[in-house]
């Protein structure tokens, strides 16, 4: 039963207004989580009180007359909301987003993804567009609906709904005229209808859009769907009967384009510069290296968490690698960004591939997206893939029965096999294993001790991921057990 909502307006609504509300609705946004009291005091003030501590004291007294004293936990650094993620109408999204993906038939997606887009009752947390952190919460609730609006879109173009599917197609797209995804599916549903002509138009229409407005050509993918249409493919006449092709890479790390350039995904180089003097050289700099079928782009940004989050969602990206970034910024860009995020905190750090791609793995819901970009690496370069989990200590016993786990989901989804290895608990377990890469998660902007020390001391290119809205082909049912070391130390 869905108790909290704020995928429309906030519910309960006997609930005090203002900031005791906004503070709800922060809570609400990461349930059974504990937000820091300084997070808290960010969120409500631009400019927070003398006081603000203890207001939010007291704002959290309103909050527990109102719902109950056992709904909030005092938990140090902060408070707690007691809840599971499916009594929030946001965690039930992702529950259902999740089963869609797993489910064995079009028509079942379709179900399931309906049923998310129900939860929607408008524009979320409109009622607090003043408070700080809304915006960027806002931007990331409406690009998770905008996902499961194009995934929807694709079951129920599976089942030949063609034509009953372009006049909302037609709508989506005056909507979102940037969006690549819901401009290709409006092309296959008129060109399923036997609007040959109209379809070219709309591929025409957005292209000129395209390159108007960002300066860039439309996508490989609209691209082939445009040749196909004129070569009238038979492929098109039919349902798709396969998911979705993968997204593009965008690297903001240039120097680590070898890495991600055998991925085989299309390779999206940017540069950011601080100064418009800078463009020319940075934009040879980019052709200097030489890979082939990447496209560039170099532009200056003071806000490069937004750029490049606004970035990843016109290129339809489904990873983006970016260097180290204020902790502000990267903040905004993990908030921002609909696709995976990896973090290369020292970028000079050469790239050989000569040893095993390592990661260690605790089984936490965040990790999952490390693992698959470690197996996508593992995989593209010929490397081993050397799955790190801690050893028996103190009457606990080790991972290696989640490890197993882990390489049998790897080896159903990506085809890769993984080797399991027990080492101490910390950084210290980690680093002794030899690699070429390190493939560690990134729970949030701010790195703790274990990650901090593992940057500072490997030899290794590090990369940090942090799981996007878009779910990763490994994400786990909920009944895998969940293993409770990660990174940290016993």
């Amino acid at each position: 039963m869905i108790r909290f909502r704020i995928l429309g307006p906030v519910e309960p609504a006997e609930l005090p207004g203002g900031k005791p509300r906004a503070l709800l609705a922060r809570l609400v946004l990461e349930p059974g989580r504990v937000v820091p009291v300084e997070a808290l005091v960010d969120a409500l003030w631009h400019e927070p009180p003398a006081s603000a501590h203890k207001i939010v004291q007291v704002y959290v007294s309103q909050l527990r007359k109102a719902l109950g004293a056992e709904a909030i936990e005092t938990r140090a650094p902060g408070y707690l909301l007691r809840a599971e993620p499916e009594e929030t109408d946001l965690g039930r999204v992702e529950q259902l987003a999740e089963e869609a993906g797993a489910a064995p038939n079009a028509s079942r997606r379709a179900e399931l993804l309906r049923e998310a887009l129900s939860l929607w009752r408008g524009p979320a947390l409109a009622e607090f567009r003043d408070e700080p952190f809304a915006e960027a919460a806002a931007r990331r609730l409406a690009e998770l609906r905008l996902l499961a609006l194009e995934e929807r879109i694709d079951a129920e173009l599976e089942l030949g709904e063609h034509a009953r599917l372009v006049p909302e197609l037609e709508s989506f797209v005056e909507q979102e005229p940037l969006r690549e995804r819901p401009r290709a599916q409006l092309m296959l549903a008129l060109y399923r209808s036997g609007r040959h002509a109209d379809a070219l138009e709309r591929y025409r229409s957005g292209r000129r859009l395209l390159v108007e407005e960002l300066g860039i050509e439309p996508g490989p993918a609209l691209q082939e769907l445009e040749r196909a249409i004129l070569r009238q493919d038979a492929a098109l006449a039919e349902p798709a009967g396969h998911p979705r092709g993968r997204g593009s890479i965008v690297c903001a790390v240039p120097a680590l384009a070898a890495l991600l350039a055998p991925l085989g995904r299309e390779l999206v180089l940017v540069a950011l510069v601080g100064a418009g003097d800078e463009l020319r050289e940075e934009a040879a700099r980019l052709e200097q290296l030489g890979v082939e079928g990447a496209r560039t782009a170099s532009f200056v940004s003071e806000t490069p968490g937004a750029d490049l989050a606004r970035l990843a969602v016109e290129q339809d990206a489904e990873l983006l690698l970016t260097g180290p970034l204020a902790a502000d910024e990267l903040e905004r860009l993990l908030e921002s960004s609909p696709c995976d995020v990896a973090v290369a905190p020292r970028p000079e750090l050469p790239f050989e591939p000569s040893a095993p791609v390592l990661v260690p793995f605790g089984g936490a819901r965040e990790e999952w997206a490390a693992l698959e970009l470690a197996a996508w690496l593992a995989r593209a370069h010929a490397l081993p893939l050397r799955l790190l989990g801690t050893e028996a200590a103190a009457g606990r016993r080790d991972a290696s029965r989640l490890l197993a786990s882990a390489s049998l989901a790897l080896q159903r989804f990506e085809g890769t096999a993984a080797e399991p290895v027990l080492v101490p608990p910390g950084p210290d377990g980690v680093l002794s294993e030899p690699g070429s890469v390190l493939v560690a998660s990134l729970p949030g902007a701010e790195l703790d001790r274990t990650r901090t020390e593992l940057a500072e001391r490997t030899t290794v290119p590090l990369l940090l991921v942090h799981g996007g809205l878009r779910p990763s082909g490994l994400a786990p049912e909920h009944t895998l057990t969940r293993f409770s070391w990660s990174l940290q130390g016993a």
